[in-house]
Formats: structure tokens, sequence, C-alpha cells
């Protein structure tokens, strides 16, 4: 492992979030805010950051090999997020801890939020929030690779310890070609977006910061009330739609583009994905039917929004569903642990995993039942092979292990038991949705934040990349690896 190489790297990232920094720093400016000192001081140590990474490294070679890739996607996880904190301590909107939770919480798109009061807070900083969700929710990598033209070969490694999904996605067979294709489609639904939140109503300002979060499927809005405050229905069926696009692949929309429709028609995770979020919208409306005494219309508005945002990690909202009926908690806790589809900006275990892992059951029940047949797990016609099948089931058990173990440092800090399993869920899978005592995260008790951070890193890397750091001689010099 060259650590100039890593150092090197890091810079160039560092450059580019003192760039992504300059926005909100510009708009403090034209909207007269104080604030905008606090983005110039940030901006300065961000470029400080920078200019010391660059000095000490150098760029020796463009191949990075897997540890070096794994070590500059992990580092950059870690080491973004506390500069995405620095405008909110500066401005004293938060303390310490609570910066960190909104900074970590913003660039994993898990949008659970720490601010009490959104209108106590400039402009400027709301935009800086969704900002990170934009960033965050393609991959800082992925922006990366797609934006300078010296990420290199080395850039496989990296897009692949930050890439969402049981197997590599590639587009086109060059990375950087992979990650620009995936970069257009993701501006292009941004301002689509943005256009159709103009044309229901909303302000320039609330249209751009809702299409990031939406898209991004992060769950930041500008408004104490979230979705809520707008009354609107054709916002939130707008809003419905781009969060369901948000939680699909966008590789498979860029294919579909240059090869035909018929590419996500034919997607059997996508045709699982939207199935799902049709009938657990039916059952959930049919819940709050019966249960609440809803009128008809209200019960499938609600569910179908809450659906549409709890299944693609979004986290905005409608209505308190800490206050639904049982069975109406319980699917969205399955939807919670589901998440989107591979190779998209939501979190949780994706919906490929979820088939894999029903399918691997049904070969294991069919070797029980016929001892000599050869049983193997299908996907879109194509046999899985035996490492794909293996390393989905290896993620299930850790991802579940991880939430559990966080569960207990959870209740260890003085939070209910059934609260702690499934705000560990929460933040493993990046959903910023909690029940009972965490529903409001800033009541949080601060080490349970602190835990809250690492959980939704780890989710936001899928877990490998950051175990993998962690082994004793992942950062030897002249390590096997």
């Amino acid at each position: 492992m060259n650590l100039k190489v890593i150092a090197y790297v890091l810079s160039q990232l560092q450059f580019a979030v003192t760039l992504s920094l300059g926005v909100p720093f510009v708009m403090a400016l034209y909207w007269g805010e104080a604030c905008a000192m606090d983005f110039a001081g940030t901006m300065l140590i961000s470029l400080g950051v920078g200019v010391a990474l660059s000095n000490y490294g150098e760029l020796e070679h463009d191949s990075l090999t897997i540890r070096e890739g794994i070590a500059v996607t992990g580092i950059a996880w870690f080491i973004i997020p506390l500069l995405a904190s620095l405008p909110f301590l500066a401005g004293h909107y938060l303390n310490p801890i609570d910066s960190i939770f909104e900074g970590v919480s913003g660039l994993t798109c898990t949008g659970a939020s720490v601010i009490k009061d959104l209108d106590a807070v400039p402009r400027s900083i709301i935009l800086w929030r969704s900002i990170t969700h934009w960033v965050g929710g393609l991959g800082i990598i992925v922006i990366y690779i797609a934006m300078f033209p010296q990420a290199g070969s080395g850039a496989a490694k990296m897009f692949n310890a930050e890439g969402a999904g049981p197997t590599e996605m590639r587009v086109v067979p060059r990375m950087k070609s992979t990650a620009n294709a995936l970069l257009l489609m993701y501006v292009f639904f941004s301002v689509i977006l943005t256009t159709l939140l103009l044309l229901c109503g909303t302000s320039l300002f609330d249209a751009v910061n809702l299409a990031m979060s939406a898209i991004a499927t992060g769950g930041f809005a500008t408004t104490n009330g979230s979705a809520a405050d707008f009354h609107s229905l054709p916002v939130e069926l707008v809003l419905i739609i781009f969060m369901l696009i948000g939680g699909g692949n966008f590789g498979l929309y860029f294919l579909a583009y240059k090869k035909g429709y018929k590419y996500i028609i034919r997607d059997t995770e996508f045709r699982v994905y939207l199935a799902i979020y049709g009938v657990i919208t039916l059952l959930v409306a049919l819940n709050l039917y019966d249960a609440m005494g809803w009128q008809p219309g209200e019960a499938l508005r609600g569910a179908a929004f809450q659906i549409s945002s709890i299944m693609t990690t979004t986290g905005l909202s409608t209505y308190n569903f800490d206050e639904w009926p049982a069975f109406s908690q319980f699917c969205i806790i399955l939807l919670m642990l589901m998440g989107g589809c591979g190779g998209s900006t939501s979190g949780g275990m994706k919906v490929s995993r979820v088939i894999i892992l029903w399918k691997m059951v049904g070969t294991i029940i069919q070797e029980k039942l016929h001892p000599n047949s050869i049983a193997r797990v299908t996907m879109e016609s194509q046999s899985q092979s035996s490492t794909v099948v293996y390393r989905v089931a290896r993620f299930f058990f850790l991802y579940v292990m991880i939430a559990l173990l966080a569960a207990c440092a959870f209740n260890f800090d003085g939070l209910p038991v059934v609260d702690s399993i499934l705000l560990g869920l929460s933040c493993m899978g990046n959903a910023g949705v909690a029940f009972g005592v965490a529903y409001t995260f800033y009541d949080l008790p601060d080490v349970t934040k602190l835990v809250c951070c690492l959980c939704m890193i780890i989710g936001r890397l899928e877990i490998f990349t950051f175990l993998a750091m962690l082994q004793p001689g992942f950062w030897k010099r002249n390590s096997n690896w």
C-alpha cells in the first residue's frame, strides 16, 4: 500500500468538497446571511487539509491496488462528513456531537436530523444540508470519478468499495464512462424534479432542496413539518414518483435510455420492487381505513407517500407514522430493512439481496427433498455464482449482527429494548426513521448519537469496506493483500 498515492487522491476529494462548500457560501452572501463567514472558514479548513494532503501525496501510478481503493473510500467517508459538520458548529446552530451527527446523516442520506427548529437557521445552512444529500446519494467517489480526469484505472477499486448492491455494476465497459453515465442520469432526474415541483407551486428554494433530498433518497426537508407543510397533493404525487425513481437502479435507467424501455420491464429486481410497493401500500391503506377510521382517499394518499418514503429510505413524511396501527408499523419496519434496488441511492439491504436470500432458501429446501439434485439460485434467467450467493448471506448476517450490537449500546445508554433494535436497523439501513423515544433524534443521548454515526457510515459503505480496514495487516506497506 502506497500512503502517498492515498493522500494524493484524498487531496483531490478535499478540493472537490471545497468547491461544493462554495455554493452555500455564495448564496449566503447573496441573501446577506452572517453565516457566509462560517462557510468561508470551513472552505479554508477544507482547502488547508487538501493542500497538506497534496504536499505529502504523490501520484506515482494511476492504478490503485485493492487496498488503496478501499483505504481511499473508507477514509473519505470518515473525513468528509467531519468537514461537512463544520458549518453547523461554526454558526453555533448545533453542539459538536450534533454537528457531526447532522453531517454524517446528510452525506450518508440517512436524513435523521437533530435540528429542532429549521426556521431558526439560515437558508444557506438548509441548502448545505440538501447538498450533502445530493453528493452523498450518488456517492462521493462516483462523482469524483466522473468529474476528475485523475481517477485513472484505479477508479474501479474505489467504485466497488462504495458500490451499492450484491454485484458490480457497469453500464459501459470503462469505469469513468460508467460514472459519467450515472452522474448524467442523476443530474437529469434532479433537474426534471425541480421543474415539476416549481410547476406544482413550490418556491424555487423549496423545489431545489426537495429535489436534491428526494432523488438522493435522503429526507432532509426545508420546513419542520417536512412534506406535510405543503398541503399539496400534486407535490406529494411528484415526490412519490421520484422517490421511487431514486430507489431504482440508475444503471438500469441508463441502459433503458440507450437500448429501450424493455430493459426496465424485464428487470426482475425492479418488477419485484414495484410489486412490493404496490401491495404494501394497499395493505397499509386498508389498515389505516379499518383501524383509524380514515377516509379511503386519505388512507391511500397517506400510505402511498409514506410507504414510498420508507421503502426508498428517504424519510420525508406527511404523517406521524409512530401513531399508526401496529400492522402498518410492522410493514414500515420490513420495508426499512429491505430498502430499494441495487445501484440506487437508497439504503437498506437492497431488493436484489432479498430475492437472492429468498431463492437460496428455496434451493436449500430443494436439496433436502432431492439430495442428488443440483439446485441453483437464478436471477434474470442466469445462474448466480456461489461467490455472489455466499456474499449475500455473509452480508445479511453481518448487517443484522452489527445492528443488534448497536442496539445493545443504545439499550445500555438508556433506550428501551425495542426502540434500540429498530434504531440500529434504521441507522444501518440509512433509513432515518425510528419509533418510540428515538422518533425525534435530537433527544437521543450523546453516546447513542455517536454510535448512530458509526452505523450510518458502516451501512453506507455496505459493511465489508469498513471491516477490511480493521484488519491488522491492512495498513502494512508490504502486506500480501
